[in-house]
């Protein structure tokens, strides 16, 4: 994002703001899990007007696009990643600890998306960030179960 400026004051109003209304606490009062999901929906905030304008320029231009078919994509956390590709990831940290908060310690509240469990998938996701780091419009589909990864049986020949 060529115009992105972080404004640390502004996230942590933004994060105190999502504890209050999403959970009706203060920042001091939220759970771990409660900080992670305050801390991801603020960075969610600089991210959706690149997604939007993203999306403008797709649907104005129709230009060819990837769809990569797999059925596991590994994508690792997406908070840090995030906070990476931002480039505010020594911001955000700055930005928490003067909130006494670690950043680690809310990446490690993160789940795991659980979509997938071998090379295969952790390939789809290097593909994708291939394709994303070199400008090409991509998306990944899969097919994701409820419960993750399935267990077919024949049963009188019937799947």
């Amino acid at each position: 994002m060529s115009d992105f400026k972080f404004d640390k004051e502004a996230f942590k109003k933004e994060v105190k703001n999502n504890v209050k209304t999403l959970y009706r606490r203060t920042i001091d009062e939220a759970t771990p899990q409660q900080t992670f999901q305050a801390v991801s929906y603020a960075v969610k905030e600089y991210i959706i007007d690149n997604w939007l304008a993203t999306q403008e320029v797709y649907e104005k231009e129709s230009p060819k696009t990837v769809y990569y078919l797999s059925m596991e994509f590994l994508m690792g956390r997406a908070l840090g990643n995030n906070l990476i590709n931002l480039t505010a990831y020594q911001d955000v940290k700055e930005a928490l600890e003067e909130m006494g908060i670690d950043l680690n310690a809310v990446e490690d509240q993160e789940p795991d998306a659980a979509l997938g469990n071998g090379g295969l998938g952790r390939l789809a996701a290097c593909f994708l960030d291939s394709l994303t780091s070199l400008g090409y419009p991509a998306y990944g589909c899969g097919i994701r179960y409820h419960y993750g990864m399935f267990k077919q049986k024949l049963k009188m020949g019937i799947r």
